[in-house]
Order: structure tokens, then sequence, then C-alpha cells
């Protein structure tokens, strides 16, 4: 390129910058729509500030089961039992009532020795109150070899006093070994 075309397209550019750089002027009817739309998104933004810093959550009803060890602790839960050795000993049962009322509420423990028939072994009731934990202890023995399951289900009484499962159960897997 020439150097006088270069300088006629420079001025050219030039030109058309001065010439679009005109201020732009809304006319009323934009300008409503301008400030409806402004208007809108204050608002919507003002509700939601109010919904997630000033609206307390909703909270969801619960009953929780729940086992430890004979410490409290979830540390020493047997996995393996010797015959005559550790094959009885002690596990503490929780049981924490998050309904917003008291309920009668029963643990029911039975033991599947691997026949898959499980046979009750103990039942244990108590009204707890809403906010309340339930914790007791249950000995449990185990007597014969291989694969045993003590499972605990949680249970509550209506107001008619007939039993309904929770849904809530706890299965605990065993291995019983001769000495």
């Amino acid at each position: 390129m020439k150097r006088s075309q270069r300088k006629n397209l420079m001025e050219k550019k030039i030109k058309r910058t001065q010439k679009g750089a005109k201020s732009v002027s809304y006319s009323s009817e934009e300008k409503t729509i301008i400030l409806t739309i402004l208007v809108a998104l204050a608002i919507m933004v003002a509700l939601l500030v109010y919904v997630v810093f000033f609206t307390p959550a909703q909270k969801e009803p619960f009953t929780s089961l729940y086992l430890l060890d004979s410490e409290k602790q979830l540390e020493n839960i047997p996995k393996t039992v010797v015959l005559g050795e550790n094959s009885t000993f002690s596990l503490w049962v929780g049981v924490e009532n998050r309904n917003d009322t008291t309920i009668e509420y029963s643990v029911q423990v039975s033991l599947d020795e691997g026949n898959s028939s499980a046979e009750l072994v103990g039942c244990f009731n108590r009204t707890v109150a809403n906010g309340e934990t339930w914790e007791f202890p249950v000995t449990i023995s185990i007597d014969q070899v291989g694969h045993n399951r003590v499972i605990f289900e949680l249970w509550f009484f209506d107001e008619t006093n007939t039993p309904k499962y929770t849904g809530n159960w706890v299965s605990l897997s065993l291995e019983a070994i001769q000495a």
C-alpha cells in the first residue's frame, strides 16, 4: 500500500469513529421498560435475600437407631468371636427421637445363627420425649459356630397402642469360631 492510500484509510477510520461517537438517547417508552426491569430485579433480589437469611430451615422429623461398643464407642464392636472366650459381650443400643412429639419405642433384638430364621432374644421398651436419646446396654451370647447376625429393629406404638415398624434397623454380622 502506498502512503497516500494508508492516509486515506486512516482518515476514513477516524471520520467514522468521530461520527459514531454520538450520545444515545432513549425514548420515554424505553426508559419505562428499563426502569420496570430494574425494579423487578430489585424485588427478586430482596425476596431471595429474605428467604435465604431470614426464613428458618424446615426441620425434617426423624428417629435414629445405633450401636456402640461396651465403652459407648464405635471402635470395638466385635466382628469375630471365639466360642467360650468372648462369645458373650455387651453393646449399647441408642434411640434418638427428633419427631417433635413423645413416642413409646420398642427395640426388638433377634439372633440369626445362619439358618435364615431369626429368633427373638430380647425386647426393650421406653417412652422417649422429643429431643431425647435413650441408650441401654444389651448382652449378646453367641453359641453357634459360623456366620451369625444380631438384628436390632425399632418399633413404636401408635395412639391405639398398636406396634408399628419404623423401618429403622441395625444388623451386626459376626463370625463365631471354635477355640
